[in-house]
């Protein structure tokens, strides 16, 4: 049994705010994980049922409501007959704290996924295609970093650029990441951003376009087997959904492709793909569309790998983890892994990797 609790009040309180919440006498609380946001515990009840309780990250200057977010879409999807996903079961904003039904599972590590797991995941987010058809369905919230047009998600990349360029100058670390911005990522950020415009307008699209409704899409968006459970029976569970929302197809297809936790061979990613855009048939151009900003979305990748440099993404990352590293042993660390995406971008930008 856990003697730390998930938040800053004695295992007791703990355990009787559960008891209320589940109306079950809590004989058990272990912490078992959690992602970059939150923290997961196992909840035992007298009768020998385990639930699941996340505590999500809040922070005063941090604007994204991940329980609300989360909680609302497993609802929503729950209701509408998925059953990849936990079922939700109470939520206590006011805690930051939501319990869901406990799922038994392993992690799936992406080199070992299969094809039929691969299709698996390609069939989920063409069920979610289906179900933004639904008029009801525009009532949810735009997905987290979602932008319907290539212009407002190039700014966003040049704004994450601009915060990196500004990280003070404690340690050496911080020099390292300059030299790395100004004389790696920059240059190819410019070759990249004039090839994807170039290649969007052959393809009948310009970088201000914005999406209409009909070719936006339901979104977990941050999707993949690294946030998913493979039970007994072979059947995939799709977890943290803190990001769900509206979203630009384009994005959802790449970043599964290019997720640092997915590691698919290029056979799986290939057969992701076409399998994904057959469900988008009514949306000829989207296939252009994934190949024009799939470097784009690389390059972020890149920058979404040194938030370990900014102070407010430390502080999250400190909290969801249940052991620290030092700070400038994760700094070098994430600064090497941008560099291999930075290096895989170089090589694939001019020739689509992923096309059947």
């Amino acid at each position: 049994m856990s003697s730390t609790p998930p938040i800053e009040c004695s295992l007791e309180e703990v355990r009787a705010r559960l008891a209320g919440i589940l109306n079950r006498n809590v004989i058990g609380i272990k912490r078992i994980g959690g992602g970059g946001n939150s923290q997961v515990y196992s909840v035992e009840t007298e009768n020998a049922q385990r639930f699941a309780l996340k505590v999500y990250f809040r922070h005063p200057n941090d604007k994204q409501n991940r329980l609300t977010t989360e909680y609302g879409s497993f609802s929503y999807l729950w209701a509408n007959g998925f059953r990849e996903i936990p079922q939700p079961l109470a939520a206590r904003p006011e805690l930051s704290w939501a319990v869901y039904q406990f799922i038994e599972g392993d992690k799936i590590p992406g080199a070992q996924a299969s094809d039929a797991e691969v299709l698996n995941a390609a069939d989920f987010l063409g069920r979610l295609r289906d179900l933004s058809r639904k008029s009801e369905s525009r009532r949810l919230g735009v997905a987290s970093e979602a932008f319907f047009s290539v212009e407002a998600m190039l700014e966003n990349l040049n704004q994450r650029l601009t915060r990196l360029r500004g990280v003070g100058e404690e340690t050496a670390a911080p020099q390292t990441l300059r030299d790395f911005l100004a004389r790696e990522f920059t240059p190819l950020l410019e070759r990249v951003t004039s090839w994807s415009e170039s290649r969007l307008h052959a393809a009948g699209m310009s970088f201000a376009q914005k999406l209409s409704w009909e070719q936006r899409t339901l979104s977990p968006s941050d999707f993949g087997f690294h946030n998913a459970l493979r039970q007994r029976n072979g059947r995939i569970i799709f977890l943290d959904f803190e990001y769900f929302g509206w979203d630009d197809p384009a994005k959802m297809i790449v970043d599964f492709l290019l997720h640092p936790a997915m590691n698919l061979s290029p056979d799986l990613k290939k057969r992701f793909v076409s399998v994904v855009l057959r469900r988008f048939a009514d949306w000829p151009g989207l296939s252009g569309r994934v190949e024009s900003v799939y470097p784009l979305f690389g390059l972020k990748w890149c920058l979404i790998m040194l938030n370990e440099f900014l102070p407010s993404e430390l502080l999250r990352r400190q909290f969801a983890s249940a052991a620290g590293a030092e700070r400038s042993t994760l700094q070098r660390q994430q600064l090497d892994k941008a560099r291999q995406m930075l290096n895989r971008i170089r090589r694939e930008y001019e020739c689509f990797p992923c096309r059947d």
